[in-house]
């Protein structure tokens, strides 16, 4: 029974990669439809988001059938409890990016303002997150888990000052209040990406090593 349910670990381990895989994706594809004021590569990101809807139902069944059928205890039983979680959490990313598509679309209607930051490192910064959040969940990699934390911190403070920075400009320059308020909603959905990058982090963690660290200041 044992090398059963392994096999059937792996299985679902390799379906919630693809399903973080897509949400990687589309990801990218937002912000640079975002970036090239691309209304048909939005609109690709809002229709992927059916599949990664589909694949979450695949995958959360699949949890509870392993749940009903093994009984499993220990690690088998912290690792299934965790894919639902991180299930749920990649859904959220992809969420996430369907929105900034949605917010793209919009700013189609507005002319361009000027960048005041750079949109593109930001992004990488925070796909670095989401791919090393993934890392740390095929390795089982706890260092790699915590330190999402302390990135997810530094991503937080550079979205406070944008905020504040695009607020004066919103002030100075009431011309682009509507589109000032699409960009800070494009970085609230992508500090929000970078919180759920760090969620992942924390479950991993406690997988490996039976420690919670959510709401704690564990660095």
């Amino acid at each position: 029974m044992q090398h059963y349910l392994e096999s059937e670990l792996k299985a679902l381990q390799h379906q919630m990669l693809k399903m973080g895989g897509i949400a990687e994706n589309m990801l990218r594809d937002a912000v640079q439809s975002v970036l090239n004021r691309d209304a048909e590569l939005a609109r690709r990101v809002i229709l992927v988001d059916d599949t990664v809807d589909k694949l979450e139902n695949e995958i959360e069944a699949r949890c509870i059938q392993l749940i009903a059928r093994y009984q499993p205890v220990a690690f088998e039983l912290r690792y299934l409890t965790m894919t639902l979680k991180v299930n749920r959490t990649i859904k959220r990313m992809a969420d996430k990016c369907v929105s900034i598509a949605r917010r793209s679309i919009e700013l189609l209607e507005y002319p361009p303002m000027k960048p005041f930051v750079d949109l593109a490192s930001v992004t990488r910064l925070i796909q670095e997150m989401v791919k090393d959040a993934l890392d740390a969940l095929v390795n089982r990699n706890a260092e790699l888990a915590r330190e999402l934390r302390e990135r997810d911190r530094k991503v937080n403070a550079f979205y406070e000052q944008m905020y504040g920075e695009l607020c004066s400009l919103m002030s100075d320059q009431p011309q682009h209040i509507q589109t000032g308020i699409n960009h800070l909603l494009i970085f609230r959905h992508l500090e929000r990406v970078g919180d759920l990058a760090a969620d992942i982090g924390e479950e991993v963690y406690y997988l490996v090593e039976g420690e919670v660290i959510r709401h704690t200041d564990i660095v």
